[in-house]
């Protein structure tokens, strides 16, 4: 038990050691309450580790204490002893030490004993080891190290460490600027769980989709994922992962061009960085900064800061760091009209990838991919070996024992044997009752759509014709012409939309290139109405993709008012179609019309065609075409 004595010890260790004061966290104040109300050395020892896991929001200074003070408390080389051990791993990285974080964290393994009890440990290593070769250029080693993380994970169904692993790669590719690859990643590990406390405490994960999808200007993506991960860090109080968010967002309000919000996030983010301090991010957000500047076209600024953090980048041998912050050099050179200097920097910057890439090629990164795979299958193949080795002498001493048990089983053979049959009709009696009612269900459930969209399609056409027949037989004059066509136009559209949906209720499945051809008929036929636009079509199916009838009826559907609003409203002399059905299906639909001023309006259509992409997991998006014109895509959503 801690006795009077020990309590005057955590007062005094917490007064002396500057760590009573300021709490980056309510989370971290409350663990510190709990340092003073610790009444044995295993209190002290969870509540001194749960401060460390607090690192995220810790200053790198206040985080060596609190470990050292962990390991003065435990038992050298306990499972304890050496949590505390490698999170001082996470310190020296903070403090922009990440070769020396490397070479302790493979010291703390190669002592870690091999037993059950020390297995999450390892897995923590592991991904340190991997944050650390990250932070030092080591990116090939570090996609090796997470794909063992990963393999191991899913090994223990240790979820949280599987998503940190795909967090890990999102950002090793992100890094190298493989930013396709990292989205493939970072969705991965947004899709494989449900659980919002594990979503939550990977905030990282929208941060990083975030500044992909910036890097690719995609702005809208972008700040959905980042406010997302800014909302995450502040329920969980996970002050670095917060301020990377805002920084990545001030990113994307400066390529929207609102620099009064960009100003705002940078301003908060320092804030937080002064309280946490990590030497690698800091000078991501000089980098940050210094872009900033030359967007508002304090270039000089942005000039002093960057070769500021160039400086310490050069020193830590922070790579990829330093060509983001030679990028943003050359920004405020070409602001400052410093033409010589621009030129000169970017020539810094091809000879920084090269060294980068060359170190980090594909094909060393593939090689190290197809190596682990091969070592995994090896591993496989001795543990089955082993098993078989064990199994032979097991089932070699357990023979005779078997004859015996197989003769009992002998006589006991018959009455199994239809006890078993019985089971088995009975299980595939009920088995065909729920098939038969799931069948049953399913056409219910069909049936009853079928009746909703054909009233939706043709009850608009029907009351139209009931009108003007009810116009026809009030007013029987010469005038009655300009009715009876109408009466004719609505009858027309309603055998057309009817016709549309029994094509593709018939079917069970409908292949793209039966639903390409179907709308390529009709809208050849739309055409001939159109003299004056071109119209071209293009077709590219390499997978004939399947569809249901509802989806084929919504792609359809959705085509058709596409092409009657280009035709209608926008004033085209030529449309292009192309038709896709690739890996995933993907049709553009372009013209060269007036697009549109502003933002897409509602109407034309379009909240139909958004429902009815939703309803099919589509995707559909209008985007604006310079000169003139829009261009409407529709892909799968996956």
């Amino acid at each position: 038990m801690l006795g009077t004595c020990c309590k005057i010890f955590t007062i005094l260790f917490l007064v002396f050691n500057g760590v009573i004061g300021f709490a980056q966290t309510k989370t971290i104040e409350s663990i510190r309450v709990k340092l003073y109300d610790a009444k044995t050395d295993f209190e002290l020892r969870q509540t001194l580790l749960a401060m460390g896991n607090q690192h995220h929001s810790l200053g790198a200074d206040s985080l060596n204490k609190y470990l050292q003070w962990g390991k003065k408390v435990s038992k050298y080389n306990s499972p304890e002893y050496l949590k505390f051990t490698s999170l001082y791993c996470i310190y020296l990285f903070k403090s922009g030490k990440p070769k020396e974080s490397l070479l302790y964290a493979d010291s703390i393994l190669s002592i870690l004993p091999e037993e059950q009890n020390y297995q999450q440990l390892n897995l923590d290593l592991i991904a340190i080891r991997s944050t650390a070769l990250i932070r030092n250029n080591q990116f090939k080693e570090a996609i090796h190290e997470i794909l063992k993380l990963l393999h191991l994970a899913e090994k223990s169904k240790d979820y949280a460490t599987i998503l940190k692993g795909y967090t890990l790669m999102g950002w090793a590719n992100m890094e190298l600027e493989k930013y396709n690859e990292a989205i493939t990643w970072l969705r991965k590990g947004i899709s494989f769980t449900q659980d919002s406390s594990l979503l939550f405490a990977s905030a990282a994960i929208y941060n990083n989709l975030g500044a992909c999808y910036n890097s690719q200007n995609n702005i809208d993506s972008a700040l959905h994922f980042v406010n997302m991960g800014i909302r995450f860090s502040r329920i969980t109080e996970n002050l670095f992962y917060e301020s990377n968010g805002l920084n990545i967002r001030a990113g994307i309000f400066m390529s929207d061009g609102k620099d009064k919000a960009a100003e705002n996030d940078l301003e908060v983010a320092l804030k937080l960085r002064e309280q946490i301090g990590d030497l690698f991010y800091t000078i991501s957000d000089m980098a940050q900064l210094s872009s900033f500047y030359a967007s508002i076209n304090q270039s000089e600024k942005g000039i002093a800061i960057a070769q500021k953090g160039i400086a310490i980048a050069e020193k830590g041998n922070y790579l990829s760091k330093l060509i983001f912050l030679k990028i943003v050099l050359a920004e405020n050179y070409k602001k400052a009209n410093k033409l010589n200097e621009y030129a000169n920097t970017l020539y810094e910057v091809i000879g920084l990838k090269d060294s980068l890439y060359k170190t980090n090629s594909e094909d060393a990164i593939a090689e190290i991919e197809v190596k682990y795979q091969l070592q995994k299958k090896e591993y496989i193949i001795n543990q089955q070996e082993n098993i078989i080795i064990k199994n032979k002498y097991f089932y070699f001493g357990t023979a005779v024992a078997l004859i015996i048990i197989f003769i009992f089983i002998w006589l006991k053979y018959r009455e199994y044997h239809f006890t078993k049959v019985k089971k088995m009709e009975d299980a595939l009696s009920e088995e065909k009752e729920y098939t038969l009612q799931a069948v049953n269900h399913a056409k219910e459930k069909e049936r009853k759509r079928i009746a909703a969209d054909l009233h939706d399609n043709l009850g608009s056409y029907a009351a139209a014709i009931a009108a003007n027949v009810s116009n026809l037989k009030e007013s029987r004059t010469d005038d009655n012409e300009p009715v009876i066509s109408q009466l004719e136009e609505n009858a027309k559209a309603i055998v057309t939309q009817l016709s549309d949906s029994i094509w593709v209720l018939k079917n069970e499945q409908l292949h793209a290139t039966t639903l390409a051809d179907r709308f390529k008929a009709w809208a050849q036929r739309m055409m001939q109405n159109y003299p004056h636009i071109n119209y071209y079509y293009d077709e590219n199916i390499t997978n004939n993709i399947e569809f249901t009838p509802y989806k084929a009826l919504n792609i359809f559907l959705i085509l058709k008012e596409c092409l009657n609003n280009a035709l209608k409203h926008s004033g085209c002399t030529a449309i292009h179609i192309r038709f896709a059905s690739n890996e995933h299906l993907h049709i553009s639909l372009k013209d060269n019309g007036i697009g549109f001023q502003h933002e897409p309006q509602k109407g034309n259509g379009m909240e139909n065609m958004k429902r009815r992409a939703e309803e099919s997991n589509l995707h559909i998006e209008w985007l604006p075409i310079l000169p003139s014109g829009v261009e409407v895509i529709i892909y799968d959503n996956h």
